[in-house]
């Protein structure tokens, strides 16, 4: 049986305590969503299926906006004020997921589109349900060829911040489009939308101009074929669960879409030139919107967005609607994150995972005037590398990097004792963890060793000096097939104003053992958005690695990230046995979670030998608050989180 709150026990001696703050008077275990702890990406394939923020019981237009289960929701909830939410994380101003945005931008994108009219999202409990605001009936047929065809019929008053009406074309327009080849040309950095329905390879490659699984049946109707490649699949619900795209916004209105019976395309006025210029402006400039709220304004002098309640919105997947009238993010960053709270800078800090920030402000609430809610993270902070570049191409070099950070202490000193080290790729959040505790538990560790870190570069060839001679002592070498010497110098891309970097030049850069094991890494600082545009290949480079952080959502199902040559598959990683893993992963019945469990630790298994990313921390998040903000403590764990939660609360005058 699933356990969604991670057993204390793998903190081990860095459990998480509360410090001489007091006690909490809500101390719920909660979960997040996709944001950042310092300068993050969201790592997770850019697919609507997946957003953690997707809910979906049984109920009916909740027209009064009852407020969900809390020991804190005193008062009348009204609509009105204005909250402030501080995100460290600098938006590339890129609305939409497919194009490259970070967590800032996914935070607007969820709160403006994004998960509320997904077809079957997810509910406080993980759990795929269908959305009774945007589902009117759903049809599921078994084909002879082991395909299933999932058939939706949509309420019909389904609306765009513009009062225009969302049909079936929006829906499938946004499966349709990024998925194709042209949508790579046009800009965006993924063109998986459609990955597991029928058809897709041909589609996606441009082999043919028909999508086979994907059927526009009329106004209200369209159908996704589910490749039966795909099946059985553990999260089967979550393949046809998407959402709708403006499709008047992101292509000239000679451009449409077609279904002769065979699948759906587009028809000849849709090519990259003719459609680039104003995708590339829709996904930095969108006019109309289906979630909660709109975007009002976009400053990029103060790197803010303002969000406004959107008028047509109907509801969440219990008819909720927003109370709070205007919703701001603000980039703010960690020296100063506590003061800017304290002030009334912001009113809302999301994800706070420093210890000092953590321990300020849990001053800050026992003196009066803020509250906090606590959980732990499903995600976890990582140094990535780049495999098929310089040094960090060997898989020895990955791992004499590992023995040479010791990651313990890193990971202590970092979230000072709200968090534990991880060996692989998963987050304290993940009921898989607490599961497979054992399992987990006889991961590789990669404590620091300089003799292990040595041992590991000569096993990999790195046995020579500049001029080729043996090596005795300086900076390494290995010969190459070529005959070419290769210095072992790693080419680090980090973000500026980010206390992880910070950590990392101390405690590896700048390390001695880094020296005296003849390795040298070479820091360049540049801005989020620059290292994004590198990490994605928009610009060409020579980075070996990155730091980052990465939340999951509701779905692990990693096949995306490690295919090989696929353009999810930042690390450039071409391993056949991790991607056999990644893809057979979910590949088991819904509900068989043994099975799912299984699969889950084989794949940990070899993603911890291989080190595509060499895992730091997973830390509990604490989100702090102004105490104006009313009905906050409902936050749930597993996939319930700020951009689910704020539709619940409101503003206390």
């Amino acid at each position: 049986m699933k356990k969604k709150v991670l057993a204390l026990v793998l903190m081990m001696a860095m459990v998480f305590s509360l410090v001489a703050c007091g006690d909490k008077k809500n101390n719920n275990n909660n979960n997040n969503n996709a944001n950042p702890d310092n300068q993050e990406q969201d790592n997770t394939t850019p697919d609507d299926t997946n957003t953690p923020d997707d809910t979906t019981p049984e109920g009916e237009d909740n027209t009064d906006n009852t407020t969900p289960e809390g020991d804190d929701v005193a008062g009348t909830p009204t609509v009105g004020g204005q909250l402030i939410v501080g995100t460290s994380t600098q938006s590339n101003n890129a609305y939409y997921p497919y194009f490259t945005n970070n967590a800032t931008d996914a935070i607007v994108y969820q709160m403006t589109a994004g998960y509320t009219y997904a077809t079957v999202p997810t509910n406080e409990d993980g759990q795929y349900v269908i959305n009774p605001q945007v589902v009117a009936d759903r049809t599921v047929v078994e084909n002879e060829d082991g395909s299933k065809t999932v058939t939706f019929k949509l309420q019909e008053d389904l609306k765009w911040s513009n009062g225009e009406s969302i049909t079936a074309k929006d829906y499938v327009f946004n499966v349709l489009f990024f998925s194709t080849p042209e949508v790579l040309e046009i800009g965006a950095a993924d063109n998986t939308a459609g990955l597991q329905l029928a058809g897709f390879s041909a589609f996606n490659k441009g082999e043919s101009k028909v999508f086979s699984g994907v059927r526009l049946l009329g106004d209200y109707e369209f159908a996704l074929i589910i490749n039966p490649e795909y099946l059985p699949y553990y999260y089967e619900d979550g393949i046809t669960s998407t959402v709708p795209a403006y499709m008047k916004g992101w292509v000239p209105e000679d451009v449409d879409i077609l279904d002769d019976g065979e699948g759906c395309y587009f028809n000849d006025a849709f090519t990259v030139d003719h459609v680039k210029d104003q995708a590339n402006a829709y996904s930095q400039n969108p006019t109309a919107f289906c979630g909660p709220y709109v975007v009002d304004n976009y400053d990029k002098t103060s790197d803010t967005y303002t969000m406004k309640i959107n008028p047509e919105f109907k509801g969440d997947f219990n008819g909720q609607k927003p109370y709070i009238e205007t919703l701001i993010t603000k980039q703010v960053v960690s020296e100063t994150q506590m003061d800017e709270l304290s002030t009334g800078g912001v009113d809302f800090l999301l994800q706070i995972s420093e210890e000092p920030s953590i321990n300020k402000g849990l001053e800050m609430v026992e003196a009066g005037g803020f509250e906090y809610e606590d959980y732990p993270r499903n995600g976890y902070g990582y140094v990535t590398f780049v495999c098929d570049v310089g040094p960090t191409q060997f898989v020895e070099v990955r791992r004499a990097i590992a023995y040479l950070l010791d990651r313990n202490e890193f990971a202590r000193t970092f979230t000072g004792g709200f968090g534990t080290t991880t060996h692989a790729s998963y987050g304290l959040a993940q009921w898989m963890v607490e599961e497979a505790e054992d399992e987990i538990g006889a991961l590789n560790t990669y404590s620091k060793n300089l003799d292990a870190a040595i041992a590991e570069l000569e096993a990999g060839g790195w046995v020579l000096d500049k001029d080729g001679n043996e090596y005795t002592s300086g900076l390494r070498y290995k010969k190459l097939d070529d005959g070419t010497l290769m210095p072992l110098t790693i080419k680090w891309g980090s973000s500026e104003n980010n206390p992880v970097s910070d950590l990392l030049v101390t405690m590896l850069a700048n390390g001695s053992d880094t020296a005296t094991a003849g390795m040298e890494i070479k820091q360049t600082i540049m801005t989020f958005s620059e290292l994004m545009e590198n990490l994605n290949g928009l610009k060409e480079n020579d980075y070996n690695m990155y730091n980052l952080a990465t939340n999951y959502y509701t779905t692990f199902d990693p096949e995306a990230s490690y295919e090989i040559g696929g353009v999810a598959n930042v690390n450039h990683i071409a391993d056949e046995e991790l991607a056999k893993l990644a893809f057979d992963l979910a590949k088991v019945p819904n509900g068989d979670d043994e099975a799912y469990l299984a699969k889950w630790v084989a794949f940990q298994q070899k993603f911890n030998e291989l080190l595509p990313q060499l895992p730091l921390y997973s830390n509990i998040y604490h989100d702090f608050y102004n105490s104006k903000l009313k009905g906050y403590d409902g936050i749930k764990s597993g996939v319930w989180g700020m951009v689910n939660q704020i539709l619940y609360c409101w503003i206390e005058n």
